[in-house]
């Protein structure tokens, strides 16, 4: 049933598709490239999250890439006014399709199909496309924060006759669409709370990812496919749908669970790399973690930063902070493990303690990032404590037991605080020096 637009929804899709394509996307993309330059946050959660997932690529190509996603949401977006206008004699203006006899293969066992979903491409033309080569689909959503565009985007996603079934308690509604040999469509890419899911490996580290998708599947024997709209060259998506992944059932459900889970998860990450300037790097995918460090996070960094920002700027004293990352982190985890990759992290915060003076504050900042905030401390008293960690991390080893000597390496930007300069931009400095210093090389510091 289609969820019933406002007037404000019908204004701006009227207003918006009559525009001509070529001025929407070119104000999008001034638009969102001056979000990428003012929008701090999300730029920075872009590079990090890119910085991970690619650690063979220098900071110039991870930046490109960074960029190019910014361009490619930019264009999504001018395009979305122009779907509910997507009829089945124009869709091949919009899209081609690849896949579609894995598709009537799976639909034919009539055990219905779930598909896995992501942000990727522009998703937001499987609503359309789907129905039009296929069946209707039933997505599973959650409500977004703003209620104008949340019902403009339902309304659009409804228009050919698709369902919406809330994400809150779904299961059983899912398993009776199965029954009736219906696609249900779920998205899968997104982080989760601790007691929602299980950690798979994507793209070298440990995501917490939803279960639903593999419970379904387990349950209702339906086969699961992907569904990536990947934006080509010319303009034009091709649609690939991926041949039928049937769910491992071995009798030991959790296991089985944590397998599937990661089988789907791979099928996102092989299209992502392929395509890496189409995938929505701005979330935090990797925000919930496996384990719970015996020390500060990145909350109580920002909230005691902001304490000594306004001591210093009061009392009219320097203030440092430094940024600290561990040299390719993850490529360490790959070779040896992700537990001892744990360890090493770890043990470098254990080193920072012994490093800092008797006010310094230590904070697990990332994955593997550490901050240190040094108040009443000028940037040359800061240089020398950053200069003292390094010199004691080449005295240490680590992963003893694969039997050779193994060093590590950080990257520190430093930066003293700047009388009037709020707490965002002091620490935005902090994080670019940091930048900086992986871009020259790694296992340096940089410093201002």
């Amino acid at each position: 049933m289609a969820v019933q637009p406002t007037t404000t929804t019908k204004i701006m899709l009227f207003v918006g598709h009559r525009i001509p394509l070529f001025v929407r996307k070119g104000v999008f993309i001034r638009l969102f490239m001056l979000f990428y330059h003012v929008g701090t946050k999300n730029r920075l959660i872009t590079l990090h999250n890119l910085m991970r997932s690619f650690p063979e690529k220098d900071l110039k190509e991870i930046i490109k890439i960074a960029k190019g996603v910014y361009r490619h949401f930019a264009t999504v977006a001018a395009e979305f006014f122009d779907m509910p206008y997507v009829t089945k004699e124009t869709i091949h203006k919009w899209a081609e399709v690849e896949g579609l006899e894995n598709y009537k293969a799976a639909i034919a066992k009539g055990k219905g199909i779930l598909s896995i979903v992501a942000h990727f491409g522009n998703w937001e033309i499987l609503p359309f496309g789907v129905p039009i080569y296929a069946r209707t689909i039933n997505i599973v959503y959650r409500p977004l924060d703003n209620p104008v565009i949340d019902n403009m985007v339902e309304y659009v996603r409804t228009m050919m006759g698709n369902t919406l079934i809330p994400k809150g308690g779904s299961g059983k509604r899912i398993l009776e669409l199965l029954k009736e040999n219906q696609i249900v469509g779920l998205l899968s890419d997104q982080n989760v709370d601790l007691q929602e899911g299980v950690f798979v490996d994507f793209f070298g580290r440990p995501a917490c990812t939803g279960k639903g998708l593999a419970v379904m599947a387990m349950r209702s024997g339906a086969p699961v496919i992907a569904l990536f709209p990947a934006r080509q060259k010319s303009g034009k998506y091709k649609a690939v749908i991926t041949p039928a992944i049937e769910a491992v059932s071995t009798g030991d459900y959790q296991a089985d669970i944590l397998t599937n889970t990661q089988r789907f998860t791979k099928v996102i990450e092989d299209i992502v790399r392929e395509y890496p300037e189409q995938w929505f790097w701005f979330h935090q995918r990797w925000k919930t973690k496996p384990y719970q460090p015996q020390f500060y996070q990145s909350r109580e960094f920002y909230a005691q930063l902001e304490k000594e920002v306004e001591t210093a700027s009061l009392n009219q004293q320097p203030l440092t902070v430094m940024l600290i990352d561990i040299d390719k982190l993850k490529a360490f985890s790959d070779t040896y493990g992700h537990v001892e990759g744990e360890k090493t992290a770890t043990k470098l915060y254990n080193l920072l303690k012994r490093c800092r003076g008797e006010s310094y504050l230590s904070y697990w900042f990332g994955d593997d990032e550490f901050t240190m905030i040094l108040p009443a401390t000028a940037k040359e008293q800061g240089l020398l404590t950053a200069q003292k960690v390094q010199e004691e991390l080449r005295k240490e080893v680590f992963a003893p037991e694969s039997g050779k000597e193994v060093h590590v390496t950080v990257s520190i930007g430093l930066a003293q605080y700047k009388p009037e300069e709020d707490m965002k931009s002091f620490f935005y400095r902090v994080k670019k020096l940091m930048l900086q210093a992986k871009q020259e090389g790694r296992n340096r510091i940089c410093a201002e």
